[in-house]
C-alpha cells in the first residue's frame, strides 16, 4: 500500500476523532474548497446561509408521526410552491415535541461539497441551517419565552416565532431593514458574525441535510478506518521484514561466491531474529474488538452531552486505551470516567490529566486511561 494511500487513511482517522469546527457557507459554497485544503484531516459542521434555504412549519394536528413522514410531506409542499425545481432540493426535517417543520436546500450541491472534503480527508459532521445552529446557542430564558427571534443576513431575515419555548413559525423574508418586520419586539437578533456553543434549555429544531442513519455515527466508520490504517501498518511491517530477509539471503550468496581463501573462519550461528514487534502489534490491534470498544466510547460521550472527543491511542499488546477529550466542566470528565469504569471488561479506568485547552477551543483538555479487552480475551 503506497505512502499516499496510508496518509489518506490516517487523515480520515484523525477526522473521525476531531471536534467539528463551524463554517458558514453561502450559496454556491465557493469558500469551502479553500477551507478544506488548508485543514486536511479535520471535521466540520457546515452552517448554511439563509439565502440558500427555503423554510416551512407543519400545520398543527397533521398525522406525521416521525421524521420520514415530515420529510415526505415537506417534499410535497415544496413541489407545490416551487414546481419541478423542488425535485433537486435536499430536505432536512425536524420535530420538537408537537412542532415540526423542514428546511429545503436549493443553493448548494451537497455532493460537490462532499467530494471537496473527501479529497483531503475532511469529515462533514453536519449540514445545518445557520438560524437553527444559532438558535441553540441562545440562553435558556430566551428560548423559553414567547416572541420572535430573528436571524439576519443583509436583506434576508429568518423570523422564528416562539410560544413558551415551542417553535411555531419559521419564515424567510426579504427586508431592507429590521423595521420592515414590524410587530412585537425581538427576543434576540443573530448574524453570521455570531458564534457559540449550544446552551442548556428548551430543545430547538436541529435539521440536518446529511442522510439519517440508524447505526452509530462514529463507531463503525471509525472502526473500519482504524482497521485500514492498522492494516497499512501491518503491511509495511511485514514488507520491511521480507526486505530484511531478502537482504540477508543476498549477503549469504555473496559470501558463498567468494574464493575459499577469502572466507572468514566459521562463526557460531546467531540466534534466529525475533519476530518484528511492529508487525505483531499491528496484528494485535487488528484483532481487537473495535466495534464494542468504540461504540462504548461514543455512547458514554453522548451521555455526557458536552464532551468532545479529540483523540484515541491503543496498545493491543498491553490492552491499554488512552482517550483525550474536551470538557467545559471537570465534574463531567470525572463522571465519564466512572461510567466507563462500569463497562464489562474495562479495568483501571483513571482520569489521569487535566490541562487548559489550546487557543480556539473552549473548556479543558482531559485524558482517561483504561485497560480494555483484546482480541485474545475470552
Amino acid at each position: 500500500m503506497s505512502r499516499s494511500m496510508s496518509e489518506r487513511l490516517r487523515r480520515r482517522l484523525r477526522a473521525r476523532l476531531a471536534t467539528p469546527r463551524r463554517v458558514f457557507i453561502t450559496p454556491g459554497g465557493d469558500e469551502f474548497g479553500a477551507w478544506c485544503q488548508a485543514r486536511p484531516g479535520t471535521a466540520v459542521e457546515l452552517v448554511v446561509s439563509a439565502r440558500a434555504l427555503h423554510e416551512m412549519v407543519v400545520e398543527p394536528g397533521l398525522p406525521l408521526p416521525d421524521l420520514d413522514a415530515v420529510q415526505a410531506y415537506a417534499q410535497q409542499q415544496f413541489a407545490h410552491y416551487f414546481g419541478a425545481a423542488a425535485q433537486r432540493f435536499a430536505i432536512a426535517p425536524w420535530r420538537v415535541g408537537e412542532s415540526a417543520g423542514a428546511s429545503a436546500l436549493h443553493g448548494l450541491d451537497l455532493a460537490a461539497l462532499g467530494a471537496q472534503a473527501a479529497a483531503v480527508g475532511v469529515r462533514i459532521a453536519a449540514v445545518r441551517p445557520a438560524w437553527a445552529a444559532w438558535l441553540a446557542t441562545l440562553p435558556a430564558a430566551v428560548r423559553a419565552a414567547s416572541g420572535r427571534c430573528v436571524w439576519q443576513e443583509a436583506q434576508t431575515a429568518v423570523v422564528i416565532q416562539l410560544d413558551q419555548g415551542r417553535v411555531v413559525g419559521v419564515q424567510s423574508r426579504r427586508v431592507q431593514a429590521l423595521a420592515d418586520l414590524g410587530g412585537e419586539p425581538l427576543l434576540a437578533l443573530g448574524t453570521p458574525d455570531d458564534s457559540g456553543l449550544p446552551q442548556p434549555g428548551p430543545a430547538m429544531p436541529q435539521p440536518d441535510f446529511l442522510p439519517r442513519s440508524g447505526r452509530s455515527a462514529l463507531a463503525w466508520p471509525l472502526a473500519a478506518t482504524g482497521a485500514l490504517v492498522l492494516a497499512t501498518a501491518a503491511w509495511g511491517a511485514v514488507d520491511s521484514h521480507r526486505a530484511l530477509g531478502v537482504a540477508q539471503a543476498a549477503r549469504d550468496r555473496v559470501v558463498a561466491l567468494r574464493p575459499a581463501v577469502a572466507r572468514p573462519a566459521p562463526r557460531r550461528e546467531a540466534p534466529a531474529a525475533s519476530p518484528n514487534r511492529s508487525a505483531l502489534e499491528a496484528r494485535a490491534l487488528l484483532a481487537m474488538p473495535w466495534e464494542p470498544v468504540l461504540t462504548r466510547v461514543e455512547t458514554a460521550g453522548a451521555d455526557a452531552k458536552a464532551i468532545a472527543w479529540l483523540g484515541l491511542d491503543a496498545s493491543a499488546g498491553r490492552g491499554e486505551l488512552r482517550l483525550e477529550g474536551l470538557t467545559p466542566d471537570k465534574l463531567l470528565a470525572l463522571q465519564l470516567a466512572e461510567q466507563l469504569g462500569t463497562t464489562p471488561g474495562w479495568r483501571q479506568v483513571v482520569l489521569s490529566r487535566f490541562s487548559a485547552a489550546e487557543a480556539g477551543l473552549a473548556g479543558q483538555r482531559f485524558e482517561i486511561n483504561a485497560r480494555v479487552p483484546t482480541g485474545d480475551a475470552p
